[in-house]
């Protein structure tokens, strides 16, 4: 194992890598507002047992990475006042709610604020294969994650050995997928407000909950203990990752372009990114295959660890 800094597309970038670098290598690229400590031991060490080097590394603005975007000026002060008052403005972020469909009525001007796009993100990921020396890899990615890594098996396909995007999504803006749960716009809202009151981990407490399926319960307890390494690994509850997902543009007509092979992972329970959308991906890129997770969240369980890692490494032996 070793980790480093990657001086890359103008920001620092922090890596770190598994296994015997001459063997085929995976980068793991994870979600939105979340650090690279989100890919856990028991997710990467059967894929270096299994011959493979792994890589995870932060992507900008969470973690060790440069963040582009820190805590505004108006939240520094919103946490001076009253309960009631934060409570309208985060309404007031969100529009005026949800459609009965559970999307946010956003407002308009949400992608002109962003710094960076997807795109962007899909060059640090390239950048840093650069910087390893890694001329082709399989690129794995989780959520938002996995929308970057549609970005480099379309744009960069000589350096895709394989594509699996999981929990994922072809395109925010598609208005012919599902909107997220009620639930899940609920406590986003209300995740919102924990952290203008400071409660950084109290915050992410409250998304997870609602990302986890019925089938394996939400364990508190357990989550609150594996958070304490992200967290210390560096947690930035201002990230400027919506706002890049927002500003990219769909990718749904462009999946035909895929020639790498693809397996889509996706939950039939995904409160934020429902199940169709992860059917989408399989049906846009061709001869792709879809492992359906019964009864799971916006997750990777750790108790279907054995069962997901077998199907990943029969998928890279295709490439």
């Amino acid at each position: 194992m070793s980790q480093g800094i990657a001086e890359v597309n103008d920001i620092s970038i922090w890596w770190e890598d598994f296994g015997d670098s001459s063997n085929p290598s995976i980068l793991l690229i994870m979600g939105a507002n979340a650090n690279c400590m989100h890919w856990p031991p028991e997710f990467i060490e059967p894929l270096v047992d299994a011959g493979f080097h792994v890589i995870r590394y932060d992507n900008r603005d969470v973690g060790k990475t440069t963040w582009l975007n820190k805590e505004p000026l108006f939240s520094k002060v919103l946490k001076f006042l009253p309960s009631s008052i934060q409570i309208k403005f985060v309404d007031y972020i969100f529009g005026q709610g949800p459609n009965e469909d559970g999307v946010f009525s956003q407002n308009q001007d949400d992608a002109s604020k962003a710094k960076y796009n997807l795109s962007d993100m899909a060059k640090d990921g390239i950048a840093l294969m650069d910087h390893l020396k890694v001329d082709k890899a399989h690129i794995l990615g989780a959520s938002m994650g996995g929308m970057i890594s549609q970005v480099i098996a379309l744009d960069y396909p000589e350096r895709t050995l394989s594509l699996t995007p999981i929990m994922s999504s072809p395109g925010m803006g598609d208005t012919n997928l599902s909107g997220m749960t009620l639930s899940m716009v609920q406590a986003i809202k209300d995740s919102y407000l924990l952290n203008l009151q400071g409660r950084y981990e109290d915050a992410i407490v409250c998304i997870y909950r609602v990302l986890s399926g019925s089938r394996f319960p939400f364990n508190e307890d357990k989550f609150r203990e594996q958070l304490k390494l992200v967290i210390e690994h560096g947690d930035n509850p201002y990230t400027g990752h919506a706002e890049a997902v927002n500003a990219s543009p769909s990718r749904l007509e462009r999946l035909h372009e895929i020639k790498v092979p693809t397996l889509v992972i996706h939950g039939t329970e995904d409160a934020i990114l429902p199940f169709d959308h992860g059917e989408a991906i399989a049906k846009g890129i061709p001869h792709s295959e879809l492992m359906t997770l019964e009864g799971v969240g916006h997750e990777l369980p750790v108790e279907l660890n054995d069962e997901i890692i077998s199907r990943l490494v029969e998928h890279f032996s295709k490439a």
